[in-house]
């Protein structure tokens, strides 16, 4: 399987009171464009996400148009918070997203929900190895 490793989006940043999404645009749009051509079967976000713990609107507008078109490419995603992130905000919706292969970590309260994974090889296991097919 290749994953996409991305981390410390700062979506909604602003430098000097100058915005940046048009920038994080066209990054993610790239990001969008690598994972395409390299046929990712996954993209991990490692934290960051937003800039804030309370995103500006047009901050959570572009994320969310990000994570549907992964979801439109059917990639798993993995989302995580970070320092900068609120973790209550960024698992809003998580169980729903579940369905759609996007899965967003939730607080952690002391125990991890393992996620199965699997290609058209089938599942695979912690060492890589085939377990059994998709049905």
């Amino acid at each position: 399987m290749r994953f996409i490793h991305v981390a410390d989006l700062h979506i909604g940043k602003k430098v000097n009171e100058f915005s940046m999404i048009a920038d994080q645009t066209y990054i993610l749009n790239e990001i969008l464009k690598i994972t395409e051509e390299y046929k990712a079967d996954a993209v991990i976000i490692a934290g960051d996400i937003y800039d804030k713990t309370v995103p500006p609107l047009d901050a959570v507008q572009l994320f969310d148009s990000f994570l549907t078109r992964l979801m439109q490419m059917n990639v798993y995603v993995f989302a995580v918070s970070g320092n900068h992130d609120s973790a209550e905000r960024i698992s809003f919706g998580a169980s729903i997203m579940k369905k759609s292969n996007v899965f967003v970590s939730p607080i952690y309260k002391g125990a991890s929900e393992p996620v199965k994974l699997h290609d058209e090889y089938g599942y695979i296991n912690k060492k890589g190895k085939e377990v059994n097919k998709p049905e």
